[in-house]
């Protein structure tokens, strides 16, 4: 059986994750949306509030630039431990910069713990991003 791989997020306190990957070329460099793969260790019941952030950097541009405005979705635990939990897909999320073709995207995932409740560490396994393509491949 698969070992989870996550990243613990507090109960008590906003934790932040990054992570960095180069769009698609096909991306029409418009907003996305996400959806949130997570799960908790014990059969605790709550509601977890994912935001999600991005800002997109071309070729010469200074990396300490601020993120785009935070998107927060929320999920609500089914009260049973080490259960797979899919959130919703979130609304629209506007990657900060200007993007373009070929850029770095970085992206920011937090757990925002004021608009939660569920009372132990939520266990991020992964992040589904959405986002609309204007061609059909990256040639």
């Amino acid at each position: 059986r698969p070992d989870i791989r996550s990243l613990a997020f507090d109960t008590s306190t906003d934790e932040h994750a990054q992570f960095t990957i180069a769009m698609p070329k096909m991306w029409n460099e418009g907003t996305i949306t996400a959806a949130f793969y997570w799960t908790n260790a014990s059969a605790t019941s709550g509601t977890v509030a994912w935001g999600l952030q991005g800002i997109s950097l071309s070729n010469d541009d200074a990396i300490d630039t601020a993120f785009g405005t935070a998107v927060v979705t929320s999920d609500t635990q089914t009260g049973t431990a080490k259960d797979v939990h899919i959130s919703a897909t979130s609304g629209a999320i506007t990657i900060g910069g200007s993007p373009a073709a070929g850029d770095l995207t970085c992206f920011q995932v937090y757990r925002d713990v004021s608009a939660d409740n569920l009372a132990e560490d939520a266990l991020l396994l992964g992040i589904k991003i959405f986002y609309t393509i204007d061609a059909a491949n990256d040639a």
